[in-house]
């Protein structure tokens, strides 16, 4: 039933901030006052659909829905899964050709060849399938490494669709011929991901506003959250950022969205300046644990483009707030 502007229902504040709130519980997902218009409009098709009248009707049919599957629907409604393969290329470029080279070095001394990344906040899957590829890509002696790509988001939907690994269309637009052909395999107007690609990728729920279940994941190498924070209040910011912290492996690398930062979330990083990107770096202790001590992982190098906040760079905060300043404002939920 389509609803007429006049019979749609209003959205009072007090509706407003009801589901809101309850919202920001749940997940950590938190809507400004001035978003109301934005939740009101995701909503009211959704309620012409279940034949719900009103605003205070429809939080109770979902904070009392125990097999969750409106609360479900509820977030693919209020979220933006808007996604591509290989987006946001120089973050990519510096994984690609300065991290994951120096993270190899790095094993190579401790006789090592385990890789873990997470993409936290996956969608339909495009970013750890992404960073599949760029792993096959790389990793020349790939079958005599173990690595694992940890992909989770909160949607069951979206996590469907990411096993599915059945793509068309925009989401496509930045893979090369040559990336299609040998990546994925083609069906009518589908693609879909190889085995070879899939079998790095374990996708699994999660809540990351669950420290629970984000306490589960240790001895990271490397962390993408990118463009998912920017939905979260600080509070639940910096719970994740520790967790997130907690998570990496001495040594290991943090990506957020590339005009996201923790300013004013945390401390506990350091930031890399590589080449095509900023990236975030939980810092090696030394023997004492002492906090000022550095890996060589990231450490500058005398003719390099690559140096730590702490050191090497001399105008270390200042040159990273310029470059953010330069960068566009973060994606918002439109």
């Amino acid at each position: 039933m389509q609803m007429t502007p006049a019979a749609e229902p209003q959205m009072s504040r007090e509706d407003f901030l009801m589901i809101r709130d309850f919202i920001h519980e749940k997940c950590g997902i938190y809507f400004a006052e001035n978003k109301t218009y934005l939740v009101k409009n995701r909503l009211v098709k959704r309620m012409a659909e279940l034949g719900i009248k009103n605003f205070r009707d429809y939080f109770y049919h979902v904070k009392y829905d125990t097999s969750l599957k409106e609360f479900t629907a509820l977030l693919n409604l209020i979220t933006t899964n808007e996604t591509s393969f290989f987006r946001n290329e120089p973050q990519l470029l510096s994984f690609s050709n300065e991290v994951l080279p120096l993270l190899v070095e790095q094993k190579g001394k401790i006789r090592s060849k385990q890789l873990r990344i997470w993409s936290a906040g996956c969608s339909t899957g495009e970013e750890p399938y992404t960073l599949s590829m760029i792993i096959h890509e790389k990793l020349k002696d790939l079958k005599d490494w173990s690595v694992e790509i940890i992909a989770n988001d909160i949607s069951e939907q979206v996590l469907q669709a990411a096993r599915r690994g059945e793509y068309s269309g925009i989401t496509l637009r930045n893979v090369s011929p040559e990336a299609l052909n040998r990546f994925f395999t083609k069906s009518g107007d589908v693609y879909r991901v190889n085995p070879s690609v899939k079998s790095l990728v374990n996708f699994s729920h999660m809540n990351l506003n669950d420290p629970r279940r984000t306490s589960i994941n240790s001895n990271v190498d490397v962390i993408f959250c990118r463009n998912v924070m920017i939905y979260f209040s600080d509070d639940v910011k910096r719970q994740l950022t520790r967790n997130f912290y907690n998570a990496l492996a001495p040594g290991g690398y943090f990506y957020i969205g590339h005009s996201e930062t923790l300013h004013g979330i945390s401390k506990a990083f350091k930031l890399v300046y590589f080449k095509n990107a900023l990236v975030y770096h939980r810092e090696v202790t030394g023997p004492a644990g002492s906090a000022g001590a550095t890996s060589t992982i990231g450490s500058y190098r005398s003719g390099s483009s690559i140096g730590t906040a702490a050191g090497g760079v001399s105008t270390g905060a200042a040159r990273a707030l310029d470059l953010l300043a330069k960068i566009k404002p973060a994606d918002t939920v439109k």
